[in-house]
């Protein structure tokens, strides 16, 4: 079977290509791209037949398959190639060459990277969800220190401004250790924020009791 590689847009509609147990997910189930995060790095929302959503998280494209409903030009052409003149080599030559599916277009320090960078938009996520249980009081300042993270991280890592995201992410820590009152997910939430920092190369000084 031929698997066409191309680059997903907004929009897109695509498919699990693995199980996700954590998020109650299973290969085949079908949702849509909402937002572009990072490179090959996609926000995707699954929606039940009433539109109703039932899971949004991040997702490299390694994980995704494009559905497609009509033809290509490139796919009536090469289908044509196979049935009428039955040459192999339009298949597995110079059309779906190896180095153009696994080589230099798709380096495995580049996917090794964009895995990383879709798991620190899952542990973002996981801050902002523990983040809404917070005391009113503070709630509204840790949201916006979790925003500033995500939207440094967002840009080309060149451009990060590493004084910023170390503020941000001691102020994370800070307010995980702060709160004494019983929070769902409140245990993980500082060793979340610690580990975001540890995945974008900031060192923090952890707060003293």
């Amino acid at each position: 079977m031929l698997k066409t590689i191309s680059k997903l847009q907004l929009l897109d509609v695509v498919a699990l290509t693995e199980d996700l147990p954590d998020h109650h997910l299973l290969a085949g189930q079908v949702g849509t791209i909402v937002e572009f995060l990072a490179a090959e790095v996609y926000e995707v929302e699954f929606s039940d037949d009433d539109g109703q959503t039932y899971a949004m998280l991040p997702l490299h494209s390694s994980q995704l398959l494009q559905l497609k409903y009509n033809p290509t030009p490139e796919n009536t052409q090469m289908s044509n190639n196979i049935y009428q003149y039955g040459q192999g080599d339009k298949v597995a030559g110079d059309k779906v060459a190896g180095d153009k599916v696994a080589g230099d277009k798709i380096g495995r320090d580049k996917i090794i990277n964009n895995a990383n960078m879709a798991e620190i938009f899952k542990l973002i996520l996981s801050m902002r969800e523990t983040a809404l249980q917070f005391p009113e009081d503070i709630r509204e300042g840790v949201i916006i220190d979790i925003e500033d993270v995500e939207t440094e991280i967002k840009k080309p890592e060149s451009q990060w401004n590493k004084a910023r995201l170390k503020k941000s992410l001691t102020a994370l820590i800070a307010a995980g250790t702060a709160i004494a009152i019983p929070i769902a997910g409140m245990t993980d939430f500082a060793n979340t924020a610690i580990d975001v920092a540890n995945k974008v190369g900031i060192e923090i000084q952890l707060p003293t009791r």
